[in-house]
């Protein structure tokens, strides 16, 4: 069930943690007419955020928090955290590449931003990637964060691959997520070692775990299609054309753990090697959100990246 309050409760408790205080606005996708929050911390040079599947722009709170001298603007992507869901599901593959072509430039458009840097990861590195292949005076440079969706995967997570079958999917979303179900998808995504070490603070748990279930995020993500998971993993078709990998100019760079469950340091190696601009470091241990992992290091790096 949604419950709003409880949601921004549990989130504001998150950026105290890490002493950030964002502001929030709400911005309208004139094509699509989607309404996207928002939120703001710092100021300088304009640093665009695009999160993972299932999460928010509260998942880069502890990055973010280590960015001085950067206007970082973090988006909750269409149906996630407390931004307007697609009206329809996608039909085919067709109408979700053409969705993902044009939402970075049309995101910009709506943030009133002719240019600006971009840092994703997962799922927001796929309409990244496709920007900067596509629209790259649109974009100044890019870091992105372990496995992107459109690469090619290792393993999937049983979780994410049982979620797929319809009445598992519909079950998941109805039962309210325990902490310890939290705890489990985090290791899931190679984050036992953070977790271990005490990395992943109680506030971002409690954050992650009130987005499940005070959100409709995870149900709106299952029910946005096209179906790229089954139960065998992911659908090929999804993947990245090298001709289009080979068209990007933007620069990018990619700090990948070697533990991404999702493609590990081969597949690493084998993506961004079609990338001709592509930086690539590989960081021991660390799991997909490599950023959690290793929030000083992501910080430096990102800095680093960005200033040129």
């Amino acid at each position: 069930m949604v419950n709003e309050a409880r949601y921004r409760e549990a989130e504001q408790a998150m950026w105290a943690s890490v002493g950030v205080t964002p502001t929030e606005s709400r911005v309208r996708l004139e094509k699509t007419g989607l309404t996207l929050r928002i939120q703001e911390a710092g100021q300088g040079t304009p640093v665009v955020f695009l999160h993972g599947a299932s999460n928010s722009g509260t998942s880069w709170a502890n990055l973010a928090a280590r960015l001085d001298g950067f206007r970082c603007l973090m988006v909750d992507r269409p149906g996630s955290g407390l931004s307007d869901p697609f009206p329809r599901p996608f039909e085919d593959l067709a109408t979700f590449e053409a969705a993902n072509d044009a939402f970075v430039p049309e995101l910009l458009d709506a943030l009133e931003l002719e240019r600006a840097h971009v840092v994703a990861t997962s799922a927001g590195g796929y309409p990244t990637l496709r920007a900067a292949a596509l629209e790259p005076q649109r974009l100044g440079r890019v870091v992105v964060f372990g496995w992107t969706l459109g690469a090619p995967t290792s393993t999937m997570p049983l979780l994410m691959r049982l979620a797929t079958v319809p009445w598992i999917g519909r079950l998941m979303t109805k039962m309210p997520a325990s902490e310890g179900a939290v705890r489990a998808m985090f290791k899931q995504i190679g984050l036992r070692e953070a977790l271990e070490a005490g990395r992943i603070s109680q506030e971002m748990i409690d954050s992650y775990r009130a987005l499940l279930n005070h959100t409709d995020t995870m149900r709106n993500e299952l029910q946005a299609g096209p179906r790229m998971i089954t139960l065998k993993g992911m659908d090929e078709q999804i993947h990245l054309p090298d001709d289009l990998l080979a068209r990007i100019q933007t620069p990018i760079y990619f700090l990948w753990g070697t533990e991404d469950p999702f493609g590990h340091a081969d597949v690493a190696r084998a993506f961004t090697a079609k990338i001709p601009t592509a930086e690539l470091e590989l960081l021991p241990g660390a799991g997909h959100a490599v950023w959690l992992d290793d929030p000083a290091k992501a910080a430096a790096v990102t800095r680093d990246f960005l200033l040129g």
